[in-house]
């Protein structure tokens, strides 16, 4: 449960200069619980104050959660629904892998930065790269070395000891929009990327019809998410931090019908509504179909690691 906010300036440029973007649609001083940080979370859509710099345009949450309160949670948090939808995450991670590959090929060092359960870890194994992960909460990294892979390690990026120059790629699917200061972990990633390496990381985009039309009530507008990405900020960031972008992709998610449905059912307001996508995700027969999602906003971005540090912008 996190209990404090802070106050921030932006984390792009600096500056403490912003103006109210989307108002919150959490009460002043509402407690957060542990269950709106998992990833299979179903409090879509809840936030606090989002603003946006008026330097550079990056869109933030502002208050945020106590950064050590909000480390201490992500390391307790468990999820076991997203244990349940495995077999749907590793269709997405597949989509996202062969995205990639069109960029760099295996063999390599793969380092996969919020590695969860690692159903991604298993996906890039299964093509012939070397992998390891990052992952805070506890649950997960011991889920993960289960499944096969002794190297997770348990602590943020920048507290590792990690060799630099060593990864040929370096993943952060979901990862960058939960971060107060997403370009720090760029940095840190930088240095371990060997040269012409590359970064993939996944986000929203707070430029996409999805966010034009929902507004404050866009579904990845959640607690847990800090930041808010548009295609003009991205490409800044990227480039201050040394990266030649390569790709920005439509990321489409692949879920299970009936997960879909339950995630349905959370949000729809009217009784009748409700009743009838309650009595569809009870249909075996259609709750256990596959379904891609896309027009959410929601992409893939890759970036290559400039030659050397005099390329960097």
């Amino acid at each position: 449960m996190i209990e404090d906010s802070v106050y921030v300036v932006c984390p792009l440029c600096g500056a403490d200069d912003y103006r109210l973007r989307f108002p919150a649609t959490v009460s002043p001083g509402e407690e957060k619980k542990i269950e709106y940080y998992r990833c299979t979370s179903h409090h879509l859509g809840r936030h606090e104050d989002i603003v946006q710099c008026n330097r550079c345009g990056m869109v933030y949450n502002n208050p945020q959660p106590d950064p050590e309160a909000l480390l201490n949670v992500y390391k307790e948090v468990e999820d076991p629904l997203y244990r349940e939808e495995s077999r749907a995450r590793e269709r997405t991670f597949k989509r996202s892998l062969d995205q990639l590959q069109r960029f760099i090929k295996p063999p390599g060092r793969l380092l996969d930065v919020g590695c969860y359960t690692g159903v991604f870890m298993k996906v890039a194994a299964a093509e012939g790269w070397e992998v390891e992960g990052v992952e805070l909460s506890s649950w997960a990294a011991n889920i993960a070395r289960k499944t096969g892979f002794e190297k997770v390690y348990e602590k943020p990026l920048e507290q590792l000891a990690l060799p630099g120059e060593s990864f040929d790629v370096i993943t952060l699917w979901d990862v960058i929009e939960h971060l107060s200061h997403p370009a720090e972990m760029l940095r840190n990633v930088y240095c371990l990327l060997k040269p012409g390496g590359v970064v993939a990381f996944s986000t929203h985009m707070v430029d996409s019809w999805a966010v034009r039309f929902l507004g404050t009530r866009y579904p990845f507008f959640m607690d847990m998410h800090v930041v808010h990405f548009s295609r003009k900020t991205t490409k800044r960031m990227l480039a201050q931090e040394g990266y030649e972008l390569l790709k920005i992709k439509s990321h489409h998610r692949i879920l299970r019908t009936g997960y879909f449905l339950e995630k349905l059912h959370h949000k729809v307001r009217i009784r009748p509504a409700r009743s009838v996508v309650n009595w569809l995700s009870r249909r075996k027969w259609l709750a256990d179909r596959f379904i891609g999602i896309g027009l959410l906003g929601l992409v893939n971005i890759f970036a290559r690691k400039a030659k050397s540090r005099e390329h960097r912008a």
